[in-house]
């Protein structure tokens, strides 16, 4: 009976626990569900610029066929001196509307496993993001706090139409 309760418990864990691309914003450790992410590109040289959008906005460019915008999530939320190097990463993301949207991320940084039953609520106080744009943050082994950002509330249609 206990054998069977044990494996049971070491089955709700494993579906409590999913894979997250995590990376880098300003001085925070962030991430995504790995299945939202299309690809992961470097910085491209070329961006077709678009006029009247935010400064967050970058432009457009095409991928694979498929136009993609850029936003440039650093500008967006403030994390700090937004600096174009090597490691500038833009993460393509797939939205629940089947859109794809690149993000721009300081680095790109691994892919975790993490356990969802973890996870903490965020206080505004507690991220350079407002909380409405987090899921929630887990402590990680080192001790360091890693984000969960909500990608479809960041990238959502009525955020792009924002002034």
């Amino acid at each position: 009976m206990q054998v069977e309760q044990q494996q049971n418990n070491q089955q709700q864990k494993s579906t409590s626990s999913s894979e997250y691309m995590t990376f880098i914003l300003g001085q925070m450790k962030y991430a995504i569900e790995l299945p939202k992410i299309r690809e992961i590109l470097t910085y491209p040289e070329i961006i077709t610029p678009l006029p009247n959008t935010d400064g967050w906005v970058k432009g457009l460019i095409n991928l694979r066929g498929e136009v993609v915008p850029i936003l440039d999530i650093r500008i967006k939320f403030k994390t700090g001196e937004i600096v174009y190097n090597e490691n500038t990463a833009v993460i393509a993301v797939i939205t629940n509307d089947d859109r794809m949207i690149g993000i721009v991320v300081d680095k790109v940084d691994d892919v975790q496993k993490i356990d969802i039953d973890t996870l903490s609520p965020v206080s505004d106080m507690g991220s350079a993001i407002p909380s409405r744009y987090l899921k929630g943050f887990v402590r990680l082994e080192d001790n360091q706090m890693l984000v969960m950002m909500d990608i479809e509330n960041v990238v959502h249609k009525s955020e792009l139409l924002k002034s």
